[in-house]
């Protein structure tokens, strides 16, 4: 099918990292699939005929709709997040689309908890799963809705994340050494960030179905980009959707 849009939402696989912060994307997606009343289900490599329409490296789950006459795919790559562009790329080459067709939500470190950014391009940032993206299409030319997951507290000697805590409220990954980064992001959100979280995931929701609706992307970007949230309020004033609560975090993980 040639769907006019798709969603790609940036995610490990597997119930052990549905709460994790590296799964924000997921979570938006889940929102806007309950909103709209679809289910995701496992992609199927094989067209009707019997003919191959990818390869066994394409694994995902999708959820197809339509909406003001126009298709849109939402997508969870089940590849893990480091390998994310296996998925998007081969989707966008079925659809016969470009890569401006294509929206992926991210985690983001370097902004705090409530707050997100469209961005029409751009670097990784470090994100592994945009990398791959980018490696894929041979190019940083695809919108993208950033999710600030917060910062933690770091012990200042060991350098470790000690948890998410008011330093979320700050922004920024500087306090965080790089080879921390895993344990913070693939570490649930704390009960007491739930409240914002469940706000800010229902706000990109929001942002997503105006985007598959047909909204031009210089138009959300004035409209969400100026939207502080929550990143500069304490938790509280608005009653939030609560997310499920979280598994143990896991004892390996990949990144």
């Amino acid at each position: 099918m040639s769907w006019h849009r798709i969603v790609l939402g940036i995610g490990n696989p597997g119930p052990e990292y549905e709460q994790t912060r590296h799964n924000v994307g997921f979570m938006v997606l889940d929102l806007v699939a309950q909103r709209l009343g679809l289910s995701f289900e496992r992609l199927e490599r094989h067209a009707t005929d019997g003919s191959r329409s990818f390869s066994g490296k394409v694994k995902a789950r999708i959820a197809e709709g339509h909406r003001k006459g126009r298709s849109f795919l939402l997508t969870k790559p089940q590849t893990y997040v480091n390998l994310s562009g296996e998925v998007a790329a081969p989707l966008l080459r079925h659809a016969g689309r470009a890569p401006d067709s294509l929206f992926v939500i991210v985690d983001d470190l370097n902004l705090p908890l409530g707050r997100m950014r469209i961005r029409p391009s751009g670097s990784a940032g470090g994100h592994n799963g945009l990398k791959s993206i980018q490696q894929m299409l041979g190019t940083d030319a695809f919108p993208r809705l950033r999710l600030g997951i917060g910062q933690p507290n770091v012990d200042p000697d060991a350098g470790t994340p000690k948890g998410a805590g008011s330093a979320s409220r700050r922004g920024g990954s500087e306090g965080l050494r790089p080879a921390n980064w895993p344990d913070f992001v693939l570490a649930p959100f704390l009960p007491e960030e739930r409240e914002v979280l469940g706000r800010v995931l229902g706000r990109a929701a929001d942002c997503v179905q105006a985007w598959i609706d047909g909204a031009d992307l210089q138009n959300l970007m004035g409209t969400w980009n100026g939207d502080k949230g929550d990143a500069d309020e304490p938790p509280g004033k608005q009653p939030a959707a609560k997310p499920p609560k979280p598994p143990k975090p896991p004892t390996q993980a990949p990144s």
